[in-house]
């Protein structure tokens, strides 16, 4: 099976509509993390996959509603992972080259930050859609950002050592910077030009400022 768009719906708080909206009108596939299929359904989307180890997942809807919709069930017991993980795993049998990712925000606050940690346990170019923010791996050819307003809030953290790190397009730009776990990369912003952003090696997270 081909894919190019593949949506993840993760089993949090999804944010408004103008922003999930569109990632649902131009998704080729949609993927529900375990729970997540009960707010998809709720909102009139029906998902070609469930990943995840079903836990969460209503017993009520196991067998004739799953089966008559059509959706393919993923079972991926395993523990040492989150849904979320497991969900950016399968995309790798699907062949995706844009994945989008809802539902990190919101509940326990162990599972929005595996959310992040998950970007770089599968190495995966996958964009979390938040309320406010974007997030996202800078890969190490780098990215470019050709329309973020003057004055976004831009941040960079590494996770791991990370070197070689160079932006520009910004207040306070870096150049051939090596970046450690910490705020060194907290809270830049945008000067209204392009935005680029390339390093070395390793996992740099990026968050940008809707």
């Amino acid at each position: 099976m081909q894919a190019k768009n593949v949506l993840i719906a993760a089993n949090g708080t999804w944010p408004n509509q103008a922003i999930w909206k569109p990632l649902v009108d131009c998704s080729d596939i949609i993927i529900a993390c375990d729970g997540a299929v009960v707010q998809l359904l709720q909102n009139d989307i029906i998902p070609n996959f469930i990943v995840g180890d079903l836990d969460s997942i209503p017993q009520q809807m196991f067998g004739s509603q799953i089966e008559q919709l059509g959706i393919t069930v993923i079972p991926m017991p395993n523990q040492d992972s989150n849904d979320l993980a497991k969900a950016l795993q399968y995309c790798k049998h699907l062949d995706a080259t844009n994945i989008d990712v809802i539902g990190v925000e919101g509940g326990r606050l162990d599972h929005q930050i595996g959310a992040y940690f998950s970007l770089c346990e599968q190495g995966s170019n996958a964009i979390l859609h938040l309320d406010n923010w974007t997030a996202r791996l800078v890969p190490s050819e780098g990215l470019a950002f050709n329309s973020i307003e003057k004055g976004k809030n831009i941040s960079l953290f590494a996770i791991g050592t990370v070197n070689g790190v160079k932006l520009s397009g910004v207040k306070w730009p870096l150049n051939n910077q090596r970046l450690l776990p910490g705020t060194n990369g907290l809270h830049n912003e945008s000067n209204g030009q392009q935005i680029q952003i390339s390093h070395l090696g390793g996992h740099l997270l990026l968050l940008l400022e809707r």
